[in-house]
């Protein structure tokens, strides 16, 4: 099958998530994504969230995570502190299409990587320099981590709970548009040389995404000169407006009504017409002025419901209102598991893990279906596929590269993550449950 990216050749050299979900997105698209990593500086993700919670044996290639970020690509490793691995890298650059990092702008100096070193290489290269703050600008050498740039970018100010401190997310979240904005970037500089034949450099902000992305804010004050207060899940014209409780431990729904139709609907759903004859509640001004008495007397009749029945029977009479799903309802959701949102991969013999489940492309295109999915590489399992194979190393210069540790296939010192016990961690508020039997219960569900 040949898909929309096919004979587009990616390197990457990434970390963690921004542009590895980018080049992620390529991949399952079709394109050939090489990614680069290192013997000697592991990347993160390798050692974060190990399956079945063991960091024995080759641990770094058992990491949930990086499974996640790196499925449909090749992986190799190079020291790019030696010669040779430069040499290799800038090597690879000059077949391939475009080359994708998101280090600070001094490492790619350091290393000899800057957009006008690789047009050395291949003058029609396209270059994505994926960064905290921008390539250019007094913050462009600032380290950079998803938290940061949120706050950087006016969304953490405008997050929290009315009168309370800002709140950051659970997840990076910057990460995940910087992600999509470099895919998008990627693309539409591919069609910009197809047409003029020449390359570019793609200088992306992950601050600068999030502030595109919430505007609300930054425009307030421009029209207005107003600076936006922070009211959690309140909304500023609709009531009621937020999450409530239901029955069970930590179960919500979301309910959001915009008009008084919904307002009634809401009232004969829950069996409380008397609230449509309160006076509090007779318009949508009056809720919203009496919002904070509303929700305290719909959050004692939700707590009577199931979240998954009062999410059916509201959005059945016409009400906005969502189930809040934990990561076991998402993986398991009906819904989700109709258009077949996860997919599931095969993993190297080697691992020990068995088939699993992932997050998979959030489209779908009608003439271009996507292939089965393939496990991120092991650590350096295309070494010679690619060094070799692309490059033409011969046996004598792959066993060199291999001797001065230029290549290699394990952590040069490796340092397996401290693992904390499931119960221990619940313990300790890390996590809010785990389930034993999750290994039979995703068994029976996507092994069928």
């Amino acid at each position: 099958m040949t898909l929309p990216l096919s004979g587009v050749r990616i390197v990457e050299l990434g970390q963690l998530i921004a542009i590895p979900a980018a080049t992620k997105l390529l991949a399952d698209m079709g394109a050939e994504t090489i990614r680069v990593e290192s013997c000697s500086r592991l990347e993160l993700y390798r050692t974060i969230s190990p399956y079945d919670n063991s960091a024995g044996g080759e641990y770094w290639n058992r990491a949930a995570n990086f499974y996640e970020q790196n499925r449909n690509k090749l992986g190799i490793t190079l020291d790019l502190g030696k010669p040779n691995g430069i040499e290799a890298l800038k090597d690879l650059i000059s077949i391939s299409d475009v080359f994708a990092e998101n280090f600070t702008p001094r490492v790619m100096v350091n290393f000899g990587l800057e957009y006008e070193d690789l047009r050395a290489c291949k003058p029609d290269i396209i270059m994505v320099s994926s960064t905290g703050y921008g390539y250019t600008g007094p913050w462009s050498g600032f380290g950079a981590i998803g938290y940061a740039t949120e706050a950087a970018s006016g969304l953490t100010h405008v997050t929290g709970y009315r009168g309370g401190p800002p709140v950051l997310p659970e997840i990076p979240y910057s990460d995940y548009p910087a992600a999509e904005h470099a895919a998008f970037a990627i693309v539409t500089a591919l069609l910009h040389r197809a047409r003029t034949g020449r390359g570019q450099l793609v200088d992306l902000s992950h601050a600068e995404t999030v502030s595109s992305q919430a505007p609300e804010a930054l425009m307030d004050y421009t029209v207005n000169g107003r600076t936006m207060e922070r009211y959690g899940n309140e909304d500023p014209a609709m009531a009621p407006h937020g999450c409530y409780p239901c029955r069970g431990d930590d179960r919500w729904v979301v309910i959001a009504v915009s008009t008084d139709a919904e307002w009634s609907s809401l009232c004969d759903t829950l069996r409380v017409s008397g609230w449509c004859r309160d006076p509090r509640f007779s318009d949508s001004a009056s809720r919203w002025s009496h919002r904070e008495a509303l929700d305290i007397l719909i959050r004692e009749v939700t707590r009577e419901w199931d979240h998954y029945e009062l999410m059916h029977v509201l959005q059945a009479a016409g009400v906005p209102c969502g189930a809040v799903l934990d990561g076991r309802e998402v993986l398991f959701d009906p819904h989700l598991r109709s258009r077949s949102f996860f997919r599931t991969q095969e993993h190297h013999a080697s691992t020990g893990m068995p088939p699993l489940p992932y997050a998979g492309p959030p489209w779908r295109m009608s003439e271009t279906p996507l292939p089965p999915p393939r496990p991120a590489p092991l650590l350096g399992e295309h070494n010679r596929q690619t060094l070799a194979g692309l490059l033409g190393r011969t046996e004598s210069e792959m066993r060199q590269l291999e001797a001065e540790r230029v290549i290699g296939y394990e952590p040069i010192a490796p340092r397996p993550p401290a693992v904390v016990s499931l119960e221990e961690q619940r313990r300790q508020g890390r996590v809010h449950s785990y389930d034993p039997d999750f290994k039979q219960a995703i068994s029976q569900e996507f092994h069928r």
